[in-house]
């Protein structure tokens, strides 16, 4: 099991000194605290709550001994040693943030505390070992005058949460940092693999960490078997290509394919080609049609100026994947970030016909 004891901006915290330490403390700091009493009680595991991309939030619980494997793999995978700083700039309510805690209690890291924003790295001074950020967090940091330097001071950067845009991998490229995306989710105790984002090892393909085995079932999502986390079999929503070493890319998710005229056709392909081409955050999304059986509709986020540039935009994809239904709106969102698409569909209650 994990240390008895945990080192939190440069203080050491046991069992037997955690009530002193938690008085008079808000905001991320208590419920830090919170994580801790339930971390060091005798209960064999912790309630989790996922994020409620694709659907309403659930609750689960894990193992603790299969939230230290993974905390485990981790520090083995970025060589973190003692001593090393580990910043916990996310919610604690979700699993990237409590995974952090974790992590520094098993590899004996000093975790270092801010509260949860766009740009936690403000205020921060010397050398953070490790961080992991949502890529919002990132673009908010590159749009301050030094956000470059604040990124530069991070030796190894994790990314995840959502989609990673081509245009953010590349303003990363000249950094000094080492910077992965991960692959994982709530149901994963954080992530199960990861891919270099910068450096001569980038790479779109995710290695999975050791001990991690991965299937396509049937229908072409991926499959995870992974013992030291205590998963016997979890299919995803994930569609997947997996190459002969083992390695894999994610295509889109199922779950996001929209069937118009028998053409299947990848939600996340619009959007990412949307995205390249003006830059504007978009969802496509299913829209019953009376003929085709669905047909594409667009919601997008943005100024009412930015629409020409958009249905231009729409103009050059293929026949198909051409929306039917173009609509601005403020996008709805999960608390951490990702785009909630079954929110988004109940906006496109009332059949449309274009």
């Amino acid at each position: 099991m994990s240390s008895p004891a945990i080192s939190i901006d440069g203080c050491t915290i046991t069992p037997a000194t955690l009530d002193k330490w938690a008085a008079g403390r808000n905001g991320q700091q208590a419920e830090l605290a919170d994580f801790l009493a339930a971390w060091w009680s005798d209960t064999p595991d912790l309630p989790l709550q996922t994020s409620g991309s694709t659907g309403a939030p659930k609750c689960m619980h894990a193992a603790k001994s299969a939230m230290v494997a993974s905390a485990a793999a981790t520090c083995r995978f970025f060589g973190l040693r003692p001593g090393d700083s580990a910043l916990l700039c996310l919610p604690l309510r979700y699993i990237a943030g409590k995974m952090m805690v974790v992590r520094a209690l098993v590899g004996g890291l000093n975790l270092l505390t801010t509260e949860p924003s766009s740009t936690p790295l403000t205020g921060l001074e010397g050398v953070v070992d490790f961080a992991p950020l949502v890529p919002m967090q990132v673009l908010s940091t590159l749009a301050l005058p030094d956000g470059a330097a604040q990124l530069a001071r991070v030796r190894t950067l994790l990314l995840g949460g959502s989609f990673i845009a081509p245009t953010l991998a590349e303003r990363l490229q000249g950094l000094p940092t080492r910077v992965f995306a991960s692959y994982g989710m709530t149901e994963t105790l954080s992530h199960i693999a990861l891919r270099a984002l910068n450096g001569p090892q980038r790479s779109d393909w995710y290695t999975p960490l050791p001990g991690v085995r991965l299937s396509l079932t049937p229908n072409g999502t991926l499959q995870i078997c992974a013992p030291h986390l205590e998963i016997g079999s979890l299919s995803t929503h994930d569609l997947a290509e997996i190459a002969p070493d083992g390695r894999f890319r994610i295509l889109g998710r199922v779950d996001a394919v929209i069937n118009s005229g028998g053409v299947k056709i990848q939600a996340e392909e619009i959007e990412q080609a949307l995205l390249r081409h003006t830059g504007l955050q978009v969802l496509a999304l299913p829209l019953p049609h009376p003929r085709l059986g669905q047909c594409v509709a667009l919601l997008w986020e943005g100024a009412p100026a930015d629409e020409p540039a958009l249905r231009a935009a729409c103009a050059t994809l293929p026949r198909y994947h051409q929306p039917h239904f173009i609509h601005r709106v403020t996008l709805p969102r999960t608390e951490s970030g990702k785009p909630a698409r079954a929110k988004a569909l109940q906006l496109l209650t009332q059949p449309h016909e274009h």
